[in-house]
């Protein structure tokens, strides 16, 4: 259940879009990425040191592309946040969704999306 009291995380999708055509790997990535067991030590890691916008920041830059359609990413980026706990998540989007896709994001992440009026806001209530 959800606590409407509770502020949702907030995700920025058009600077995720700009930092990951720019992202430079680091040592541990691409050691990860060859070892998925160091990736695995690495999350535990990033989880203890870190709030949950800057995990979800973290894991969406290892784990989404921009080479992905938005509706994959954004699938992804609700699982990841269940995965993180994250109840509710803000994304900023860099324009409105067709309501077609919000319906597919919500089947294939059994999320409740509500977008905000006149904003590209998306609004996830996320399903345990």
């Amino acid at each position: 259940m959800c606590d409407d009291k509770k502020s949702p995380v907030e995700f920025d999708y058009t600077s995720f879009l700009g930092e990951s055509c720019s992202k430079k790997w680091t040592f541990l990535e691409a050691i990860a990425s060859v070892a998925p067991v160091f990736g695995e030590a690495w999350k535990e890691t990033t989880k203890q040191d870190s709030d949950p916008d800057s995990r979800l920041w973290q894991i969406a830059l290892q784990s989404l592309s921009s080479r992905r359609s938005d509706e994959s990413n954004l699938v992804s980026l609700i699982r990841i946040a269940r995965d993180e706990h994250i109840e509710r998540l803000q994304v900023i989007m860099p324009y409105s969704l067709e309501p077609d896709q919000i319906t597919k994001i919500q089947s294939k992440a059994n999320a409740v999306i509500t977008t905000l009026p006149d904003d590209d806001v998306l609004i996830a209530e996320i399903q345990a």
